[in-house]
């Protein structure tokens, strides 16, 4: 019985996902190197580092969450329809995958070749990072649908799981081998680092050239504001979308803390540039594991299950940022809450893995653009986190947004898991 179930699916899968084999292990690749790069930039560490170089504000650290977001969400949700429109999305996933690399290559040779003013430069890294984001949200709409299109949805679990696993752990080894000395002079060799950044996300995009994909025949030619309006109209019609949106706008209230965890430690437990190769690791580390572990979780238990554990860990991380720093010996533990980190890569695929499968799949653009306008509106606020940090301190604004995730956390349990509610 079990047998010709499996044989059963495998036989649909070979009809609806032809090719799969081979899409796999491009996904793979690409991810693995968007990994890679992604290292070098970490926007928990590195790119706030970064900018205390430059500038002490925390409105300035607190645009960083927002330009990622409106960069990654807002356009995504505006080419939504031309995705939609395309018979194939190979070739717009390979051009925003260039858009990755390029800033970070203007930017490596901006810190090499001119001697600018430090407000010059945060001018010149918030422009780039702009468009850097832009690319990014472009790019991860054409991974979301090129990946609903080529890959069967029992194996995007796993796909997330192994690739995240190997590019994981070739991140720590580079990172052990080479941070340390990039790391060790004042200030740290910032150009050498957007550089690599910028060679393994073209390569990336490179690799993507590698997919076998058929052309699908286009869903219409709605104008935007009538593909507009039936997204939206998503939210009124589908009521677990709509608990869904609420889910994720208290899920992400916390990402506006994330650039002010290294700058928390610096200042309340002393860290410094060289200490922070071994967050870069423990980050690494767990996101490695979380994804090996989650990935599989999620093609066994279902989406929903893993999203709930996820949502959990995140809230637990700035009411343990403000436990440890209360510890006389805090420095020491403080690796911890970039471990917790490490699972936040994890839980942005989870997110688009759930919107998938809940959405009919002609609709796959409009639903995941729908919620990327509501992942971005908590970030709307980060400049007001910045400021708030400088008037009432890290800790009073840590706890609230670790409060409001909570409550995230128990909403997941009015949502559906739509996997097993198919029937056949």
């Amino acid at each position: 019985m079990d047998k010709s179930a499996s044989d059963q699916t495998t036989d649909r899968s070979k009809e609806s996902y032809p090719h799969e084999k081979r899409n796999l292990i491009v996904f793979a690749l690409n991810q693995i190197l968007m990994r890679l790069g992604w290292m070098f930039k970490s926007e928990s560490v590195v790119i706030p580092a970064f900018i205390d170089v430059y500038t002490s504000s925390g409105t300035i650290r607190g645009l960083l969450p927002l330009i990622l977001r409106i960069g990654q969400s807002l356009p995504q949700f505006l080419v939504a329809q031309r995705v939609a429109r395309m018979p194939t999305k190979q070739g717009f996933f390979v051009f925003t995958g260039f858009g990755f690399a390029i800033p970070w290559f203007i930017l490596s040779a901006t810190l090499s070749l001119t001697r600018w003013s430090g407000n010059v430069i945060v001018a010149v890294f918030l422009a780039l990072c702009t468009l850097h984001w832009l690319s990014v949200g472009c790019n991860h709409l054409a991974n979301g649908t090129l990946q609903g299109k080529l890959i069967s949805p029992e194996k995007r679990g796993r796909l997330l799981a192994y690739s995240n696993i190997i590019g994981c752990t070739l991140a720590i080894g580079v990172a052990f081998y080479l941070l340390p000395r990039w790391f060790s002079v004042s200030p740290p060799r910032y150009a050498v680092l957007f550089s690599a950044t910028a060679l393994f996300f073209g390569i990336a995009a490179l690799v993507s050239f590698g997919f076998k994909e058929l052309p699908s025949q286009p869903e219409g030619t709605a104008p935007f504001f009538r593909f507009l309006g039936e997204a939206l109209l998503s939210l009124r019609y589908d009521r677990n979308f709509r608990r869904f949106a609420i889910v994720i706008l208290l899920f992400y209230s916390i990402w506006p803390l994330f650039p002010h965890y290294t700058v928390f430690g610096t200042r309340t437990l002393g860290l410094v540039p060289s200490g922070f190769v071994t967050l870069i690791i423990a980050q690494n580390a767990s996101n490695a594991v979380g994804a090996g572990i989650m990935g599989n979780i999620a093609d066994r238990s279902g989406n929903r299950f893993v999203l709930r554990i996820l949502i959990f860990i995140s809230a637990c991380m700035p009411l343990l940022a403000v436990g440890i720093s209360r510890m006389p010996t805090g420095a020491q533990f403080y690796w911890i809450i970039f471990a917790l980190m490490g699972f936040t890569p994890v839980s942005a695929r989870i997110v688009t893995n759930y919107t998938l499968e809940i959405a009919p799949q002609e609709k796959h653009p409009q639903y995941l653009g729908v919620m990327s306008l509501f992942q971005a509106i908590p970030l709307f606020v980060s400049p007001l986190i910045g400021a708030l940090i400088e008037e009432f301190a890290f800790e009073p604004v840590f706890i609230g947004c670790g409060i409001l995730v909570l409550l995230g956390f128990l909403l997941t349990f009015r949502l559906a898991e739509p996997r097993f509610n198919q029937s056949s």
